[in-house]
């Protein structure tokens, strides 16, 4: 293979420089030229890519391994082919490998768990999901002096694996580059087949030819931990041959372990470590839940005389317990330098800690650090149940406690003095005092989009995702809110949301964000906002929630781009940006209302979810009695709709290496799935025609709402069918065949329910009124619309008549959204909270008519669509993943911003 040089073009992705070389192929950094972002490029080696066969099992299984999304997990981002070349597209991560930090010896005991838990975590996401890593070792491992642990090349090992076998334990023993390089071929040629990875992490069975199979990367994973904790390897020695003895023969010496290891470790790797498959340990998970359990232990790896005597502390809280003990032991280090012996204190390091769940709970998006830096709120969901409150938790203590009457609180913010929150919850913007009470409601705020408590008791939100900012002041006698902004049509502006005080609240900062705002972050602006004269300053493009932080001073705004969150220096007194924006964390979790999930305090520190943009999810079929199976696992799925023959559906999914929703196709006899979008510009809503021959869509791709028509089939070119400058998405589409039920943007009224004809591309309104409409279902006679409006103050099911009569009826009564008729137009199904999927006989007529709705199934889903005959039905699931990420908890931030 000749070596690419530094600009060279492989499609879209421009070569930098060389970055490693193994058997499995040359690496190279590159810079994504769509994307704007530094990637890893693997380019297959031509004696492999010759293979046809081999080629396309890879290709298989490379797809596979692109739904892999942790933030412990390096992500593979697609296939790339040019001239001649076949690569693989994967994240970048930057940092020292595990083995070049292990050249220096062993890592301390807290270090060698918070990194092997971070390596469970990655294992366990990927067993869960049927993929096996086949070889986990150093050199795969990415571990900064910061804590944060990357795993490499997941699969790859199968992927490239010959089918066909061959080969023999005395080839691989000749092979001069097996300790360090997964190996596919010797240097001759000869193939290696059954034996893979690195000869000194091998299971037995890898290295005696065998299948393989989880338990392989327990036995790798025990000996990566021994590894790290002892300072050595576990099996060397001067050739391959003595080394493949080891690992079938020896025992391992576990005397060799630190001292200071705890007794469940010991035990663990002990475990890891045993011959028979049979009689390892059978569960990565296991691993994970003793680490969790060792990392907590008091004074972890510690030696006594270093822990600080009992009074010698400050005021600030000590250690924390609910953290990683790697933090703890800094924390430990940095109050004895402060406090002990009198000498000067070294300029503090940010440290990284991982926070975790509630037992049985999981982190929501929601959670917000006090003013103070000393606690955080936050919302947990049930595992279960799925239902979920906002939890308190002081960060020197380590037990949460779950606020009471916060049931389904979102979007939490405190009271400058920090002995309130304020939250949104049931379409209500509410506030408890943490001193004792239960929650109280402020005023209304149906669809929110975040808030900020100022001094002098004042609070401006976003009351709705399609409006400006409202105002309310809590001082005195109870009053209504205002409006305070109001969206500029001359911009295309759609909403105004996440407001954030300035210090001395005259000043906020707020999302202006624009109706063309998608997949491009430079459409929306983060803004400054003078409360005394209304005057706007521009200050960073950027479609992202802002954060500020007074420190360092004078202060600096906070915001997501790219899958960063980056930091730039900026004046609150006089309302002005400066320097250039500099990344200070990543990858950062990121919502679908354009919302970071990160908090920030005035002492430093910052807290944040890593994660990918959107929210993990699944899409399962469901019968009546709610129990199913899974259809598509781990994408970033949103709109679908299931075809009216019911063998088919269309849904929206973020394409790993465009960065935008495309529309993709399932056959649910077959299995498989296709895209069928390609273009530039994010594709969504797709909606089937009657006879399932196309499908209509909404773009983005000309910067305004456009709505196309294409074959089902992915064949031919798209047509344009309907086009508004404000935003236009279809939703449903008549049974005969004559128009679209359509979203759209209007001034004056917000979001409402056209009309558009395909034949005269004329546009009517349907339902239009100053309150948001959305999810629209036509009945099978095209007689009745139902639909999903907030007028009453929280989203409930209403039914208009079209033609033929007249009318319009409330049907749900406790709240409702999603509403999706059987085929035959005799009952109406829809989704009311809390995860209740509900169900309304209809007798059809002049004037229909609607029994009280009845539950179907409790099932925690977030959207449906109901196969023809009403006995189904697909649904989107939450993903279990993005529940069991901790939080990281980063003191210091503000050291990583270059000084000015």
């Amino acid at each position: 293979m000749s070596s690419l040089s530094p600009g060279t073009r492989l499609g879209p992705y421009e070569i930098l420089a060389q970055i490693g070389e193994g058997g499995m192929g040359e690496v190279y950094r590159a810079t994504d030229s769509r994307l704007k972002r530094e990637v890893a490029i693997k380019v297959l080696p031509a004696a492999f890519t010759e293979d046809k066969e081999r080629l396309a099992r890879f290709e298989r299984e490379a797809q596979l391994l692109a739904q892999l999304h942790h933030p412990n997990i390096a992500s593979i981002f697609g296939l790339e082919e040019s001239g001649g070349i076949k690569a693989l597209v994967m994240e970048l991560v930057d940092g020292p490998t595990l083995a070049e930090r292990l050249e220096a010896g062993a890592l301390s005991i807290a270090e060698s768990l918070s990194t092997a838990l971070q390596i469970a975590q990655a294992l366990e996401e990927a067993h869960d999901k049927g993929i096996v890593h086949r070889d986990l070792k150093p050199q795969n491992v990415k571990a900064s002096r910061e804590g944060k642990v990357k795993v490499l090349d997941f699969g790859l090992a199968k992927a490239m694996d010959s089918a066909s076998g061959g080969g023999s334990t005395a080839d691989l023993a000749r092979s001069p580059t097996i300790m360090n390089s997964p190996t596919l071929t010797a240097a001759h040629g000869t193939q290696l087949g059954v034996i893979l990875g690195t000869a000194a992490y091998m299971a037995p069975e890898q290295a005696a030819g065998s299948a393989v199979d989880r338990r392989a990367d327990i036995w790798s994973f025990g000996v990566v931990l021994y590894e790290m904790l002892a300072g050595r390897r576990l099996f060397d020695g001067e050739t391959v041959s003595h080394v493949l003895a080891g690992v079938l023969k020896d025992t391992p010496d576990f005397s060799a372990l630190p001292a200071g290891t705890p007794p469940r470790i010991v035990e663990l790797v002990q475990r890891c470590l045993r011959k028979k498959p049979r009689e390892r340990l059978q569960s990565i998970g296991d691993a994970r839940l003793a680490l969790e359990e060792a990392l907590v232990e008091p004074n972890l790896g510690v030696p006594t005389a270093a822990i600080p005597a009992a009074g010698t502390l400050p005021a600030r809280p000590a250690p924390l317990p609910w953290i990683l003990a790697a933090a703890a032991i800094a924390l430990a280090a940095l109050f004895a330098a402060l406090w002990l012996g009198g000498a000067k204190a070294p300029a503090p390091q940010g440290i990284h800690a991982a926070l975790v769940a509630p037992p049985e709970t999981g982190f929501g998006d929601t959670f917000a650090l006090s003013p103070d830096g000393r606690r955080v709120v936050f919302y947990a969901v049930d595992q279960k149940t799925r239902s979920g409150a906002l939890w308190l938790r002081e960060l020197d203590a380590g037990v949460a406690t779950r606020l009471a009457s916060t049931d389904g609180g979102q979007m939490a913010f405190w009271s400058p003095d920090g002995a309130q929150v304020a939250f949104f919850a049931e379409g209500k913007l509410k506030r408890i005092d943490l001193r004792g009470g239960p929650a109280q409601t402020i005023c209304d705020a149906p669809t929110p989009r975040g808030g900020s408590w100022g001094p002098n008791g004042r609070i401006v939100f976003a009351a709705t995702f399609r409006d400006g900012l409202s105002i309310v002041s809590l001082a005195g006698a109870a009053e209504a809110p205002k409006a305070l902004t109001t969206l500029d049509g001359a911009r295309n502006e759609k909403s105004h949301r996440f407001p954030v005080f300035l210090p001395g609240g005259e000043s906020i900062l707020f999302l202006a964000q624009t109706a063309e705002a998608g997949a491009r972050e430079d459409r929306s602006r983060i803004e400054a906002l003078e409360l005394a004269t209304g005057k706007r300053h521009s200050l960073i493009a950027a479609n992202s929630s802002p954060l500020f932080s007074a420190d360092p001073g004078p202060g600096a705004i906070l915001f997501w781009r790219e899958g960063a969150l980056l930091a730039q220096r900026f004046d609150p007194a006089g309302l002005a940006v400066a320097g250039e924006a500099v990344a200070i964390a990543s990858p950062v979790a990121f919502t679908q209302n354009e919302q970071a999930l990160a908090t920030v305090s005035s002492d430093g520190t910052l807290a944040y979810r890593e994660g990918e943009r959107g929210t993990y999810s699944s899409l399962v079929w469901l019968g009546r009695d709610g129990v199913g199976k899974r259809v598509l696992d781990q994408g970033l799925f949103s709109e679908f709709k299931v075809s009216h023959d019911g063998k088919r559906l269309a849904y929206t999914n973020n394409s790993p290496g465009k960065g935008d929703d495309d529309i993709w196709l399932h056959d649910f006899e077959s299995g498989t799935s296709s895209r069928i979008t390609f273009e530039e510009g994010g594709d969504s809503r797709p909606v089937w025609s009657p006879d399932d021959r196309y499908l209509y869509y909404a773009s983005d791709r000309e910067n305004d709402g456009t709505i196309f028509r294409r074959a089902s089939d992915g064949m031919g070119a798209p047509e344009e069918v309907g086009r508004t400058a404000e935003g236009f998405w279809p939703l449903a589409a008549s049974h005969d065949g004559r128009f679209l039920v359509a979203g759209a943007m209007v001034a004056g009224t917000g979001f409402d329910l056209l009309r558009l004809d395909l034949d005269t591309k004329k546009v009517t309104p349907l339902v239009a009124t100053p309150f948001q409409d959305d999810n629209p279902a036509l009945s099978p006679d095209d007689r009745l619309l139902a639909y999903a409006s907030e007028q009453s103050g929280r989203w409930e099911v209403y039914v208009q008549a079209l033609s033929g009569g007249s009318g319009r009826w409330q049907v749900s009564t406790e709240g409702g959204q999603w509403p999706r008729w059987r085929g035959d137009g005799k009952e109406l199904f829809f989704l009311a909270a809390p995860d209740r999927l509900m169900s309304i006989e209809v007798a059809p007529g002049d004037v229909p008519r609607f029994q009280p709705p009845r539950e179907v199934f409790r099932q925690a889903i977030e959207s449906f669509d109901a196969s023809p005959d009403g006995q189904t039905f697909v649904a989107l699931r939450p993903s279990d993943s993005d529940l069991t990420r901790p939080l990281t908890l980063v003191t210091h931030w503000p050291r990583r911003l270059a000084p000015r």
